[in-house]
C-alpha cells in the first residue's frame, strides 16, 4: 500500500483513541471524580457535541487552507486536549477541556479522508476511504484496550497521556509522509448548499440513527462488559478488542456492500446493528454460564462490523454525490457520527438511571428499526 495512504490512517487512529480512550474505565473515573456511571458517560456526549458543531463551521471557514497543514495543526490540539485532561482536577473542568478539543478534533476524519480521496482515480475512492478509515478501527482494536489496560494499571488518567502521545506520533508522521498541497477541489462550489443536496442529508441522518443505536450500549461498554460477564479491570481492555477485530472486518466489507444499491447495503447492515442490540440485551438479562465471554465478543464483533461497514457505504455515496464540497460532506456526516455518539450516550444515560443498565441493549434496537423504516425514504439506485 502506498506509504502516504498508509500514514494517513494514524489521524483516525488518534481521534478514536483520544474519543474513546476512557470508555472502559468508567466506573473507576466515577469513583475518583466523585460523581455518578452516567454523568461520566455523558463525557462523550459533550466531545460528540462539540464535534458536531466544530467540524461543518471550520470545514467552511478553512476550506482554502492546505490540508496537510491543517490536519497537522489539529492533531497539536488533541494532544494538548488529552494532557490537560490528563490533569484535570474535577469533572467540570475535564468536561470544558472535552468540549474545546473536540470542535477542533472534529476536522480530523474530514480532512485525512479528502486527502486519501485526492491521492486515487474517482473508481478507487471507496477503497481510498476503507484505507483511511482503518485507523478508525484500529482505535477501537489497539486504543481502546490499551486505554483501559493503562488505566487500570496506573490510575484512569493513564489513559489520556497514552491518548496524547499517540496523536504526537500522527503529528509526526503525517507531517513527514502525507502528501502536501492537498485543498479542497472546486473551492467556489465548495458551501454547505451543495454539500446538502439530493440524498445527502438523508445519508447523513442514516450515520445519526447508527450511531444512536450502537452507542446507546457502547457508551457504556466498561459496565455492560461487566455485568454481562463480571469482568473487571484489565480483563474488559482484553475483551475489547472484540470491537476492533469486528470494525476491521466492517471496513473492508463496506467497501464491497459500496458497489451494491444503497438501500439494499444499509437495509442489510443496519438489520445486523440491530440484532446485535438484542443480543446485548440478552446478555445482561440471562446468565450464559460459561458461554457469556464468547457470546459478549460476537456480539460486540459484530456490532462494530455492522457500524463500519454503514459508515464507509455511505462516505463512498457521499463522495460520488458532493462534487467540490466533498469535504463539508464528509464534515457533516463526520457530524452526525458525533452527534450520535452523543445522543447514545445520553439516552443510554437516562435508560441507566430510569430503568437499568440491562435495557440499554433494547433501546438500541428500538432506534435501528427506527432507521430500517427511514431506509426507504432513500431514492431507488
Amino acid at each position: 500500500m502506498n506509504p502516504r495512504i498508509i500514514s494517513l490512517v494514524f489521524a483516525p487512529f488518534a481521534f478514536g483513541t483520544s474519543a474513546f480512550v476512557f470508555i472502559g474505565l468508567i466506573d473507576p473515573m466515577a469513583e475518583g471524580l466523585g460523581v455518578g456511571v452516567p454523568l461520566i458517560g455523558q463525557l462523550q456526549m459533550v466531545f460528540a457535541i462539540a464535534c458536531g458543531f466544530g467540524g461543518p463551521f471550520l470545514a467552511r471557514l478553512l476550506s482554502g487552507v492546505d490540508r496537510k497543514r491543517l490536519l497537522v495543526v489539529v492533531l497539536a490540539s488533541m494532544v494538548a486536549m488529552n494532557f490537560a485532561s490528563a490533569l484535570a482536577p474535577d469533572f467540570t473542568t475535564l468536561a470544558g477541556l472535552r468540549f474545546m478539543g473536540g470542535f477542533f478534533a472534529a476536522l480530523t476524519i474530514p480532512l485525512a479522508t479528502t486527502i486519501g480521496v485526492n491521492m486515487v482515480p474517482e473508481a478507487r475512492r471507496a477503497d481510498a476511504i476503507a484505507a483511511v478509515m482503518a485507523g478508525y478501527t484500529l482505535a477501537f482494536l489497539l486504543g481502546m484496550p490499551l486505554g483501559t489496560i493503562l488505566g487500570d494499571a496506573f490510575g484512569w488518567r493513564a489513559a489520556f497521556w497514552f491518548a496524547g502521545g499517540v496523536a504526537i506520533v500522527a503529528a509526526l508522521l503525517i507531517a513527514l509522509v502525507a502528501p502536501g498541497n492537498v485543498k479542497a477541489p472546486q473551492l467556489a462550489g465548495a458551501n454547505f448548499k451543495t454539500a446538502l443536496s439530493g440524498e445527502n442529508p438523508k445519508l447523513m441522518a442514516l450515520t445519526m440513527l447508527g450511531f444512536v443505536a450502537t452507542f446507546v450500549t457502547v457508551g457504556y461498554i466498561g459496565p455492560v462488559i461487566t455485568q454481562s460477564t463480571g469482568l473487571t479491570g484489565a480483563a474488559i481492555g482484553g475483551v475489547q478488542i472484540a470491537t476492533g477485530i469486528g470494525s476491521l472486518i466492517g471496513v473492508p466489507v463496506g467497501a464491497l456492500f459500496a458497489r451494491l444499491a444503497v438501500r439494499k447495503a444499509l437495509f442489510i447492515l443496519f438489520m445486523l446493528a440491530g440484532l446485535t442490540q438484542v443480543a446485548f440485551a440478552l446478555g445482561m438479562h440471562f446468565d450464559f454460564g460459561g458461554l457469556a465471554v464468547p457470546f459478549l465478543i460476537v456480539t460486540m464483533a459484530l456490532g462494530s462490523a455492522a457500524l463500519f461497514a454503514t459508515t464507509t457505504v455511505v462516505q463512498a455515496r457521499l463522495a460520488a454525490t458532493s462534487g467540490a464540497a466533498v469535504t463539508i460532506a464528509f464534515a457533516l456526516n463526520s457530524s452526525m457520527v458525533y452527534f450520535g455518539q452523543g445522543m447514545g450516550a445520553t439516552l443510554g444515560g437516562g435508560v441507566i438511571a430510569a430503568i437499568g443498565l440491562s435495557s440499554t441493549g433494547v433501546a438500541g434496537a428500538v432506534v435501528a428499526v427506527v432507521a430500517l423504516v427511514f431506509i426507504f425514504a432513500l431514492p431507488r439506485r
